[in-house]
């Protein structure tokens, strides 16, 4: 397996890997491929923080980090990272494929200087790379559940004294 930066050339292919993805997921609103493109086309982009998994010259693995804020009550904000969406082909599920985007993702986020990265998901699932409630950091979204807004300290230390909303 190979991880690399998406190119223009890859776009739909991850289109239809989202889909792909998400079809029979408990969580989904099917609509996920196109909150990536919308992601991919605004000013929040990061080219280096959109990758892919390869295996056999096929694309089975993709995620994606775009720069989000946290707006504290008193307007200051915070520069951080959403992931979204994290997704995988299913027959390649239980082989580290999800695990190793999201370990290259966060190594180059670090990299570049992020220090925290949000996402909306499974507990279950993402409390294994660490990411645990946000509320826990007194930081929630506007409208989505509490339980499924997680947080991450790429850098420990780094949501201390951060509280807010998650702006998109």
């Amino acid at each position: 397996m190979e991880i690399r930066q998406t190119t223009p050339a890859d776009y739909a292919a991850v289109y239809d890997l989202i889909r792909t993805a998400f079809e029979k997921a408990e969580h989904r609103d099917g609509t996920e491929q196109d909150f990536a493109v919308r992601l991919r086309e605004g000013e929040n982009y990061i080219p280096g923080l959109d990758l892919v998994a390869e295996h056999d010259g096929t694309t089975i693995g993709h995620i994606l980090f775009t720069k989000t804020r946290v707006v504290g009550s008193d307007g200051s904000s915070r520069e951080t990272l959403l992931v979204a969406p994290l997704s995988v082909l299913p027959r390649y599920h239980r082989r580290g494929v999800g695990k190793a985007l999201m370990r290259e993702g966060l190594r180059i986020a670090a990299k570049m200087g992020f220090t925290s990265a949000f996402l909306v998901g499974d507990p279950a699932y993402y409390s294994r790379f660490g990411y645990e409630p946000a509320s826990k950091y007194g930081i929630r979204h506007e409208s989505l559940p509490e339980e499924y807004v997680l947080a991450l300290q790429i850098v420990p230390g780094a949501l201390d004294g951060i509280t807010g909303v998650i702006v998109l």
